[in-house]
């Protein structure tokens, strides 16, 4: 089976209504249970501790939804097994 392997570099300002990020700090208050994911609007509120408790949920999602970027560098290649 072959596989394709996609290498890029490059930037994005992301749409802070159409970001979404994920919660991953300890338990609290149900927010790991309910999936605990917040905007980019929501994540910019938070002081800078309380955003290091999340992550970007999805860099795909958030590329396709920018409103601004540039590739500077875009590879697709093939391995062969």
């Amino acid at each position: 089976m072959s596989k394709i392997i996609v290498s890029m570099s490059g930037w994005c300002e992301a749409d802070p209504d159409k970001v979404r990020f994920q919660y991953i700090g300890p338990e609290q208050y149900g927010l790991m249970s309910t999936g605990g994911t917040i905007t980019g609007t929501e994540w910019l509120a938070l002081d800078e501790e309380s955003r290091d408790e999340y992550i970007l949920e999805c860099v795909g999602e958030t590329l396709a939804t920018a409103i601004d970027g540039e590739y500077e560098h875009v590879d697709i290649e093939v391995e062969y097994e």
